[in-house]
């Protein structure tokens, strides 16, 4: 088939909200091979600036073409603008390199990052002219998902040859030596899966395991991060060069999914990091380095690798950027001397208002901490203090949220005592209880109850400076719907799809009322999944094995209840 990249015109292209996004050809893109082995597409169901800054679809692409006998392409929801022109012309949606129809690959590999993305997945396969279901291919691609939203694999798990459970450097390569081996023998469809079944970590819903074991990879501090990576042809959501410098989390804050699902803690070396960082930006001539991990600052060396990256400087103007920081010591210590990192807003996040609330969900800060960073930095040159709150949290009060606001107008009072005066905001969202953390067996407030405790909060700050914004409370119950499924959750999703429900996390695209209908039509009941669980109850998630005991969450959840003075069934 022609590259589907020519067969539009210019004047098609210019009537489109940026065409850079769909044509390729970006510096760093891999060659072309003739012949490969495999051919497979990376894709990221959102759209190109955020999945160009996604750093697993960066990693795959570089491990994979590094083999000469696999091709790897990339691919991202269209916009609906582009969406819809494809549609007009009667054209596939395809990929970038070599404008390949998604139909036409052998693999097709979907991250999936969030659970808002997974009416994206079916919006991909349906321009890409890939049956939705598993059930319904023959032929053409194996549909192959991974990521942190793919731990509890049941809500997808009509759409997907196979699901993958935890790191995926190692096994994407399994999976594609295997995928080599069976184009040799012309294997059935149904023999792939099965064969997709014998690689450690993958879910296969055709073939069901008893148990699935949660993949590690171990080899992660002496492994290289990509140092090639695609420079975007529009800007990305993160515009910079970033090198994740550990994964994994040792804070154990009893909400947090992917605090468990990167774990363990594995750092790679000070001297490895400088020298990766500065291959990075000769390759993509970025002056800004992005830091990455679930809390940068909790770097165990933070101050020689600061100093490292001082010393090694390619340009004047490089600065550093650290997306995550801790509301501590050695966050206070860390931006006092390091005048290089990037200058803008700081973001924490100390989720709830009150220490009892706090130590409830292990959040491991104290309100002194909290105001010793705001009293701290209140010389320094940044300006914007913001902070994320989470309301509807596991034995919460009315206390909790009136300690919320206590705390927000004290660091308010704060912040016009400082030269330059700090602007406070901050964010609110509804606790949505995720698998395989201590509070999978919490229930979700309902719609009535997070409303009022967001008006509780408006009503508080009515007259203060602090701006307030705030998640939708029916996307945090779709949320928790998505996250904590069943198998009957595909039937939903598809329901929503075909109701015109795509690009769920843009507030221009949601379509609730297309939600809404879709509960009708199939009968679910969000409270079903909404609802708090007793310990007792076995979960739709407990066959996969997250390499955390259950008995671990278990005795952490009642220490929660120990904490907040209540008893648990």
């Amino acid at each position: 088939m022609k590259n589907i990249i020519s067969e539009l015109s210019h004047w098609e292209l210019l009537e489109i909200e940026k065409p850079a996004r769909y044509l390729g050809g970006e510096a760093n893109q891999t060659k072309i091979k003739d012949n490969p082995k495999l051919n497979v597409c990376l894709i990221f169901p959102d759209l190109y600036e955020l999945g160009m800054s996604n750093q697993a679809i960066k990693i795959f692409y570089e491990l994979l073409n590094n083999r000469p006998d696999i091709m790897a392409e990339r691919c991202f929801a269209p916009w609906p603008d582009f969406g819809n022109l494809l549609k007009q012309r009667g054209l596939p949606l395809y990929s970038l390199e070599t404008g390949t129809p998604l139909s036409e690959f052998d693999a097709l590999f979907i991250t999936l990052p969030y659970e808002m993305t997974f009416t994206n997945v079916l919006y991909i396969l349906d321009l890409g002219r890939v049956p939705l279901l598993w059930k319904d291919r023959t032929e053409g691609p194996l549909v192959i998902a991974g990521g942190p939203s793919a731990a509890n694999p049941m809500p997808v798990s009509k759409f997907f040859d196979g699901i993958f459970i935890g790191d995926g450097e190692e096994s994407i390569l399994e999976i594609c030596e295997t995928l080599i081996d069976l184009k040799k023998s012309k294997t059935t469809f149904q023999e792939k899966r099965k064969a997709l079944g014998n690689i450690s970590g993958m879910y296969v819903p055709e073939f069901p395991a008893k148990l699935v074991k949660r993949r590690v990879f171990k080899n992660f501090a002496n492994s290289a991060p990509p140092l090639h990576p695609v420079i975007p042809n529009v800007q990305a959501t993160h515009n910079r060069a970033a090198i994740e410098i550990f994964r994994g989390c040792i804070r154990g804050c009893r909400f947090c999914n992917a605090g468990f699902y990167y774990r363990p803690k594995r750092e790679r070396p000070v001297e490895n990091i400088v020298k990766y960082s500065c291959e990075m930006l000769k390759n993509t001539g970025e002056e800004t380095l992005g830091l990455l991990s679930l809390s940068t600052s909790d770097y165990s060396n933070f101050e020689n690798l600061v100093k490292g990256l001082q010393e090694s400087k390619l340009y004047p103007e490089q600065t550093i950027s650290i997306p995550s920081l801790r509301m501590n010591d050695n966050t206070i210590k860390l931006l006092d001397e390091t005048p290089q990192i990037r200058k803008g807003g700081l973001t924490f996040a100390p989720e709830a208002g009150t220490q009892r609330l706090r130590d409830v969900i292990n959040k491991n800060i104290t309100e002194d901490d909290i105001i010793n960073v705001m009293k701290t930095t209140g010389d320094s040159e940044y300006r914007t203090v913001k902070l994320y709150f989470m309301m509807g949290l596991p034995f919460e009060t009315d206390e909790d949220i009136e300690g919320l606001i206590g705390l927000v107008k004290r660091l308010e009072e704060i912040g016009r005592s400082t030269k330059p005066k700090k602007q406070i905001s901050i964010s609110l969202s509804g606790f949505i209880p995720k698998p395989f953390t201590p509070f999978q067996w919490a229930g979700q407030n309902s719609l009535d109850e997070l409303k009022r405790k967001r008006v509780m909060v408006c009503k508080g700050l009515e007259g203060s400076s602090t701006k307030i914004s705030w998640r939708e409370e029916y996307l945090c119950l779709l949320e928790a719907v998505l996250a904590r499924g069943d198998e009957c959750i595909c039937d939903l999703i598809l329901a929503a799809y075909n109701n015109g429900c795509k690009l769920d996390s843009w507030f221009e695209h949601f379509h609730k009322e297309g939600w809404e209908k879709a509960f009708e039509q199939t009968g679910i009941k969000a409270e079903d999944y909404t609802r708090s669980h007793e310990l007792s109850e076995v979960l739709p998630w407990d066959f996969i094995d997250f390499q955390t005991p259950r008995a671990f969450f278990e005795k952490e959840y009642r220490l929660a209840a120990q904490i907040a003075g209540e008893d648990l069934k």
